[in-house]
């Protein structure tokens, strides 16, 4: 989920404007019934130490502000679609991999496309290309890149959750201008961690 799932948390979250400053999920709910581990958990920790103990298989439903529902879990072969993310609204679906965009939205840019400057102003003003030669050109013009730190900080933060949720198994509340979880202080703890001595954190 904090490999492949933040590639595609991170286009999902940017779809819903929920990349900004105080933005994020209000809630995350693991569907336990979907949620299966290598080994068993107490207290949302591995009781063995000596395997995989990543979950193959999950489902988790994230909740964001304007009615917002984001469906994470392994595969969606049940839907007949590959690795990538299926954006639901009133207006149609678009599907989204690193291999292009699918689905009926996609199809009428044939018929109406964007405007020749639209892709120039969503990436902050600079022609879209690889990530490598981006970040190289922001540190010459001391620039934002397209894909900054700031934004996937937001999308990183849902993939946390959700893995701190299936391993409690159980729902968590997020303030995300607080930054922090509301009304549960073991869930809370897998925050942060106690920091050793000399490479403290200082605030």
């Amino acid at each position: 989920m904090t490999d492949w799932g933040a590639h595609h948390i991170d286009i999902c979250q940017w779809a819903i404007d929920q990349l900004g400053e105080g933005q994020g999920p209000t809630s995350i709910t693991p569907v336990m019934e979907d949620v299966s581990f290598p080994m068993d958990y107490e207290h949302g920790m591995p009781t063995m130490d000596d395997r995989f103990n990543t979950p193959t298989k999950f489902k988790i439903q994230l909740q964001f502000p304007n009615h917002f529902e984001m469906i994470v879990r392994e595969n969606a072969t049940d839907l007949k679609i590959d690795n990538g993310i299926l954006l639901e609204g009133e207006n149609g679906t678009l599907f989204v991999s690193r291999g292009g965009i699918k689905g009926d939205l996609a199809d009428e840019l044939k018929s109406n496309p964007l405007a020749d400057d639209a892709i120039t102003k969503l990436c902050k003003g600079k022609q879209p290309g690889n990530h490598m030669g981006n970040f190289v050109e922001c540190v010459r013009d001391r620039g934002i890149p397209i894909s900054d730190v700031f934004s996937h900080h937001r999308a990183m933060t849902s993939c946390h959750l959700a893995n701190i949720a299936i391993r409690l198994g159980r729902p968590l509340t997020w303030d995300s201008k607080a930054e922090t979880i509301v009304g549960d202080e073991e869930a809370k703890g897998f925050q942060s961690r106690e920091q050793r001595k000399g490479y403290e954190i200082k605030v």
